[in-house]
């Protein structure tokens, strides 16, 4: 069977036309493979089609010039495999066939042609495999689930269903995370049962280079939904399922909310914050930074003295600088003995704990890696057992603890509660799901070149609020030289590219509200295997401030001496994205919600939600801090019901 693949240099988006000239052939879809070429980044893709052999099963692609044992591993997207191969990496021709679930293909191999300069043709054929076991349907695009020995060393699994566990935590992101580390360190035997598996340990700006530029967070995204039919508004995909879920690729941003953002919180929770020092402890754990130098410091001075009714302040990041300490507004080395470990997440924080052998620690933490939560079982007014599918071993898994947390995030926690048809007194199951309303500018400004702030290695990063919130409610984010933000390179060179890429010097900013939850926007549950509904509607609750942040934004920008047009307005986002959105399993401290004040569930007396998703409104900042606060509150009290 012949394949011939042209590289032919044409027009970015090529590739997505030729898939959909061959989707509206009346052929057949399920099990065809179509090879076309695609031109903005002079990659081949090979797209598999295939309902039959897809979330669950894994195909993968070989060839003989890599080795017929080497797979080249493939991302599934809405009902196509797509593999992308780089032509400088092959032959002028070589063979190529299919792989699924480690079994070859029993058809003969594709023989392939690369044909540079040629007109962009593509292939379409059938393609059988073998007879196969049956695999679960999990309904998750682009859902990685590998035992590698290196996972197996590092977070070995305990599936033995007689071992019974204190809390099982579903979800090791902000909230699990945070929460299955507090409760191991006291002694409390914790089930941490995660869907995704482990691409990194650690943070991806600890790793060499600027990750985000490499497009890392987007290419590791899940597909765990879709947008409802006639959305009015489109809820943007950004979910990634591993140790760490989220925090392993977030930015690590981690401003408190402002006293008047709490006031629409419980008391109980509000006076834990602020008054207890909630928010305190919780940026002792996630390492907030302690300074970016001398350059910020004295910008902010004079955003201080320009703008009097705003608190201006450092924006506070969760990066670790464990060797410096603040003396007469200086940075100073103090405690060389311990190293740095960079931007926080809660795969660091719990390799670390499964790497130490003492006695708080590791006998007292179980990780289960590739353990996707399907449902769980109650007895009266008892959670009782979690039912979930071991991905790796295809094989149904069943564990028991005294207390059950959800912790799988705004959109899964409520698919569990809805799978597990939990008792909903309040039908706000799934109710609610809202994010925070932003201005934006459409591209960076230029400073001149006289500005006092212009410098092409300068860099800052600043909050503003208002000092009378309730009635401007919103955070200003004001940024010099973005390209600095997560700049890391062991590589000399490559840091002197990236700092004299431009000797121009760059700002952006943007606006930030605070917003009551839409109780129209809802998570409709359609069946096991199946992606979940997202309905959400454009949140226009910052609209009526339009004119006093674009006459904001102009002060700004006057002041930082920034070539703007005054004409042009800021970009408005209304729609959302599963970063920030919360609100579907809503707290309250007058049994109106779906969860109490303390997270446990109405109805329950031993199952608990910890994620963004109890979130009773959503504050204008990043709401990771406030959720970090949440896990160690729960930690807390899930410790004296021992």
């Amino acid at each position: 069977m012949k394949l011939r693949l042209y590289h032919s240099g044409g027009e970015p988006g090529q590739t997505e036309q030729l898939i959909t000239e061959l989707e509206t052939k009346s052929v057949p879809l399920d099990n065809r493979v179509r090879c076309v070429e695609v031109n903005s980044n002079g990659q081949f893709i090979v797209v598999f089609h295939s309902d039959q052999f897809a979330l669950g099963h894994k195909v993968t692609l070989r060839n003989d010039w890599d080795g017929w044992t080497a797979d080249i591993q493939g991302e599934f997207w809405f009902g196509k495999w797509i593999f992308k191969l780089d032509p400088k990496s092959y032959p002028a021709t070589f063979k190529m066939k299919f792989a699924l679930d480690g079994l070859e293909m029993t058809t003969p191999p594709y023989d392939v042609t690369v044909a540079p300069d040629t007109a962009c043709l593509y292939f379409d054929s059938m393609v059988t495999f073998p007879d196969s076991l049956p695999r679960f349907k999990h309904g998750i695009d682009n859902l990685v689930s590998s035992r590698t020995k290196l996972q197996r060393a590092m977070v070995p699994p305990q599936v033995d269903p007689k071992r019974h566990y204190d809390v099982i935590v579903i979800g090791s992101g902000m909230g699990g995370g945070v929460l299955a580390d507090q409760l191991s360190d006291a002694d409390i035997n914790t089930l941490v049962l995660e869907a995704g598996s482990l691409p990194f340990q650690t943070h991806i700006d600890n790793l060499p280079g600027h990750n985000f530029n490499f497009g890392t967070a987007e290419r590791d995204q899940v597909g765990h939904y879709i947008n409802r039919p006639n959305s009015e508004s489109a809820f943007l995909f950004g979910a990634q399922m591993n140790l760490g879920g989220r925090s392993v690729y977030w930015e690590g941003l981690i401003p408190r909310m402002d006293r008047w953002e709490a006031n629409h919180w419980p008391s109980s929770v509000r006076d834990y914050l602020f008054r207890q020092q909630g928010y305190h402890q919780a940026e002792q754990l996630v390492r907030k930074r302690r300074t970016l130098g001398p350059f910020q410091e004295s910008l902010i001075h004079d955003l201080r003295s320009a703008f009097k009714e705003f608190y201006v302040e450092d924006l506070p990041r969760a990066l670790h600088q464990p060797n410096l300490t603040i003396r007469r507004s200086a940075a100073k080395v103090d405690n060389v003995l311990v190293r740095p470990t960079g931007v926080f997440s809660t795969a660091d924080l719990l390799m670390d704990s499964l790497a130490t052998d003492r006695v708080m620690a590791r006998p007292y933490l179980t990780i289960n890696l590739s353990h996707l939560v399907t449902r769980i079982e109650t007895k009266g007014n008892r959670a009782v057992e979690v039912v979930c599918q071991d991905l790796d071993g295809n094989v149904e898994r069943r564990y028991q603890g005294r207390y059950i947390v959800l912790a799988a995030g705004s959109l899964e926690s409520p698919r569990i509660a809805m799978a597990s048809q939990l008792e909903d007194k309040n039908q706000l199951i799934g109710v609610g799901l809202t994010d925070h309303p932003a201005f934006a500018q459409k591209r960076l400004v230029e400073l001149y070149p006289e500005s006092p702030f212009a410098g092409a290695k300068k860099h800052a990063k600043i909050l503003l609020r208002h000092r009378d919130g309730a009635s401007h409610p919103y955070t200003v984010e004001i940024l010099i030289n973005p390209r600095y933000w997560d700049v890391r390179h062991s590589d000399d060179d490559a840091m002197q590219a990236t700092t004299q890429a431009t000797d121009k010097t760059f700002a952006n900013v943007k606006f930030l509200f605070d917003s009551q939850l839409d109780n129209r926007n809802r998570i409709f549950y359609r069946g096991p295997g199946e992606k979940l509904e997202v309905l959400v509607h454009a949140n226009d609750s910052a609209l009526p401030l339009r004119d006093e942040v674009t006459a904001l934004h102009h002060r700004v920008l006057k002041f930082l001496q920034a070539d703007f047009d005054p004409q042009e307005e800021m970009d408005y986002h209304s729609n959302g994205t599963v970063h920030h959105a919360g609100g579907s399993m809503r707290m309250s401290e007058d049994g109106t919600g779906v969860v109490d004040e303390n997270l446990r569930f109405l109805g329950y007396e031993n199952l608990y939600c910890c994620d963004v998703s109890v979130f009773p409104r959503i504050p204008t900042s990043n709401p990771a801090l406030t959720l970090v606060a949440l896990a160690q509150r729960l930690a807390a009290h899930l410790e004296t019901q021992r």
